[in-house]
């Protein structure tokens, strides 16, 4: 149950105004983890299931932070993370913690403060292993510069084994100028602030049969909740007085007419007639019509077949009804074993959405909850009449090339071909100019995306939104704001702004945001904010990116607390907020740019499905609002079609088996081991020995390849050819292949002795992969992507470029040698090899 934390401990006496801190004083939140939850940690970002917190388990029966993994599993990461700490750069101060290890290990760990970004840290970077007891550590250092001098903390361990426990956290200002000018995060105030949020239903969804409205009230007042009133005004005529419940507040609105009218909700001292806080709302009143679903069918979570009806093998017009139970999707479709040139299928009287001409005689359109009707004509072989009601279905981005050119063009007959067929919804891109006014014909949304980052203030973020094409060009329908932390301050600005933003033409926003609700009274502000934006039809956008993990069973824990922890810590914060949420998964795999496919033993493909599996069928996401991809660009062309699949597979076509088991698809193909050198040349035969050797470069990974979110020290190892007076060579033997099938053998090379000397010096590496006897090349999809980029963030970065290889094959037998040469190597020529990929290649 979420309840409201009030901390008597941290109401300190802090000038943030003055942006100055006293010596000794704690610029930091909460740093004794005290709260009122057994598992409370009230003011943190917690990440990793292996995080837990306790009340009274510290000195003194302080609460502390626990990370844990006696168990010694790898890949263990933690972290307990503050953001938007005011600091000055070139200043000095102390960072301090109390703790306690037991077999504790880790390659990177602390209690640090990083810059924005998290470029740079500073402050305890590392633990005893045994402390036998709690342990004082601290460190003092001078602060280094960050963009908009912002900073944040984290406490973390990567890649650990044992325990930790960690309790009085604390950040002091040493120098003179520290303390004139820095100040802890504002989220403590704004915490403590009364306020009065708008709960269910939303704001402009106020039924007529039953208008009641409910707040709850978050915060602190200065003197008893009982000395309070809350007063509704409409329309400014004073409607109610009420005393201040602790929690919610209920309006009755019986007898205000349908329509819009002016709310202003305040909360009032009785004695002073003092206002200590006020808000304004527009607020609508509707008669919404009776649905008949008797006649629905569920799918699955996503989709509701509401109609589906045989056609007469006619010319003459068949009329047909059918009822929607919320504002939203529909898919249309004739489904007839050929397109009758007099086809016309019509919604209402004059929405034409499908003609013989009409791809696939289908279609998407946006309808109000009600009763529709729907008219057929010209169906004179037969066939079936279909009606879906969906999620939306989401993708960013529109019409966007990738970076590697042998993926082809994502251009607008790529998304004929794979996106539309699909998804009703595009993010950001650039639609070519002729063909937006086909977007409108299809009945689809086109948003325009604007950064929302690192504001000044709420009127800094209000100018940015109403500048943005997504509220001035014609050809969009609103716009993405590009991103929210819930453990950033910036979001108290945002959640102000959303509502002071002028939409005269009620333009879609759509809120991207990133992490799990923590904080009751700011964090429930800002999703109502968000979801009753644009007049109810706004939208939180989870970012859901989940970089692949060694295992299925890891990866099923992994989602676990990604996708439905996340989830179901929303609905506890706002009821019934999946209805206006939509969940977004990462999409992208192209290595060097950006890629969570970061286990070359792992099938993405696999593991995206697993995903919205869970969404299409885990009963917490029933009637999800929208889901879909970010970052189509950075997909490979095969990534890029199979996740349009999948959106068809669950979102259009409302299936709940797994796509992966018609085409056979597994998590961990089996085909080859050890891909990553990670258990040195085991399962791999060298010839001479001498020539091949093992390595490891630490952030090659990351920095070379682009693997993303991964565990650090993920794609570091490799084996290095070293050329000598004759070639070595590499080899393995690829099993569990069916012949007949189409496979893609991908890996990674890089000039060892760049990546030492941190040369950035593009060429093409002179190793190739040779194929045995049951394989038969497909040359024309094959190829070697060479990293050039040296110019933005890229340029001169100290990261060895990279040569991605792409190896096509039909397998013609179970098993294939597969052979790594660098025979083409001029002698003295060092190659690192890594990211040895096989797995089955999605054709459609």
């Amino acid at each position: 149950m979420v309840r409201i934390l009030f901390l008597p401990i941290l109401l300190v006496s802090v000038s943030i105004a003055n942006a100055a801190v006293k010596p000794g004083e704690n610029i930091l939140i909460n740093g004794s983890f005290d709260s009122e939850d057994q598992d409370g940690l009230a003011f943190w970002e917690k990440s990793g299931v292996n995080v837990s917190s306790s009340r009274t388990g510290g000195p003194g029966n302080s609460g502390v932070l626990v990370f844990s993994n006696p168990e010694g599993k790898k890949g263990v990461r933690s972290n307990c993370r503050q953001r938007g700490q005011r600091l000055v750069a070139g200043e000095t101060y102390k960072m301090s913690a109390t703790i306690k290890t037991r077999g504790f290990k880790s390659p990177h760990c602390g209690v640090i403060i990083h810059d924005n970004g998290w470029r740079k840290e500073y402050g305890i970077k590392s633990f005893p292993e045994n402390t036998n007891g709690w342990q004082h550590v601290e460190q003092t250092f001078e602060l280094g510069p960050s963009p908009n001098d912002v900073y944040g903390v984290a406490i973390f361990a990567i890649d650990y084994v044992g325990e930790i426990q960690i309790t009085q956290v604390k950040l002091e200002a040493i120098s003179a100028g520290a303390l004139a000018k820095s100040s802890p995060s504002r989220i403590l105030t704004e915490q403590t602030r009364p306020r009065l949020v708008a709960m269910q239903p939303l704001l402009n969804a106020i039924p007529l049969s039953n208008p009641k409205l409910t707040f709850h009230f978050f915060g602190k007042t200065e003197r008893a909740l009982g000395e309070y009133d809350f007063v509704s005004t409409i329309d400014g005529n004073k409607v109610r007085k009420q005393r201040l419940a602790p929690k919610r507040n209920t309006l009755d609105l019986s007898g205000l007419a349908a329509g819009d009218h002016r709310l202003d909700v305040a909360i009032v001292e009785r004695a002073s007639q003092t206002e200590v806080f006020r808000i304004s709302h527009v607020i609508t009143l509707k008669e919404f019509p009776k649905v008949d679903t008797s006649a629905h069918r569920r799918l699955n979570n996503l989709v509701v077949e509401v109609l589906g009806k045989p056609l007469k093998a006619t010319a003459a017009p068949q009329r047909f009804e059918f009822s929607t139970v919320r504002d939203g999707w529909v898919f249309i479709k004739v489904d007839a074993a050929k397109a009758d040139p007099g086809l016309n299928v019509r919604v209402g009287t004059n929405d034409t959405v499908v003609t013989a001409t009409t791809p696939r005689l289908e279609a998407f359109r946006e309808l109000p909850r009600g009763n529709h009707s729907l008219t057929v004509s010209g169906a004179a072989s037969g066939g079936k009449i279909v009606v879906r009601s969906i999620a939306e279905v989401f993708n960013y981005p529109a019409c966007a090339n990738s970076q590697v050119p042998q993926n082809g063009k994502y251009d607008w007959e790529f998304h004929r071909r794979h996106v539309f067929p699909a998804v009703t919804t595009l993010n950001g891109g650039n639609v070519p100019e002729a063909n937006r006014p086909e977007v409108r014909r299809m009945g689809l949304k086109w948003l325009a995306n604007v950064g929302t980052t690192n504001p000044k203030d709420a009127a800094d973020l209000v100018a940015r939104m109403s500048q943005s094409p997504g509220m001035t060009k014609p050809y969009y329908d609103g716009f993405t704001a590009d991103e929210q932390f819930f453990s950033s301050p910036a979001i108290v600005d945002y959640t102000e702004a959303v509502r002071l933003l002028k939409n005269p033409e009620n333009r879609l926003i759509y809120t991207w945001i990133v992490g799990k609700p923590a904080l009751p009274g700011i964090h429930t502000d800002f999703i109502s904010a968000s979801l009753n934006a644009s007049k109810g039809r706004g939208r939180l956008l989870f970012e859901i990116y989940c970089h692949s993990r060694p295992n299925e069973q890891d990866a099923t824990e992994y989602l676990n607390d990604r996708l439905i922890d996340t989830m179901k810590r929303l609905e506890e914060y706002y009821p019934n907020a999946r209805a206006g949420t939509g969940m977004i998964l990462g999409n992208f795999n192209q290595i060097p740019i950006i890629s969570l496919d970061v286990n070359p033993e792992v099938d993405y493909k696999y593991y995206l499905d697993m995903q919205l599996h869970i969404i299409a069928t885990h009963p917490l996401f029933k009637d999800l609002a929208t889901a879909g991809y970010w970052g189509s660009y950075y997909d490979d062309e095969e990534l890029y079609r199979w996740s349009m699949r999948l959106l068809r597979h669950y979102c259009v076509e409302g299936n709940t088996e797994m796509l992966s088991k018609r085409y056979g698809y597994r998590y961990s193909p089996g085909h080859l081991s050890n891909c990553d050198f990670t258990d040195g040349l085991k399962g791999w035969t060298a010839e001479p020995a001498e020539a091949i050797q093992t390595g490891s470069f630490s952030g090659y990974g990351k920095g070379s390849q682009g693997r993303w979110g991964a565990q650090a020290g993920t794609g570091d190892t490799f084996c290095v050819f070293k050329r000598g007076e004759r070639p070595a060579t590499l080899t393995q033997t690829a099993t569990g292949l069916t012949p007949g099938k189409v496979y893609t053998l991908q890996f990674v090379t890089a000039d060892y002795k760049d990546m030492v000397a941190r040369k950035v010096a593009p060429k093409k590496h002179r190793l190739r992969a040779i194929l045995g006897d049951g394989a038969e090349l497909i040359p024309e999809k094959s190829y070697v992507f060479v990293d050039q980029r040296n110019s933005g963030k890229k340029a001169n970065d100290g990261w060895a470029r990279i040569n991605l290889h792409h190896v096509r094959f039909r397998a013609t037998a179970p098993s294939v040698k597969i052979t790594f040469t660098d025979d083409e190597a001029e002698p003295g020529t060092e190659t690192a090899l890594n990211y040895i990929m096989l797995k089955p290649y999605y054709e459609d």
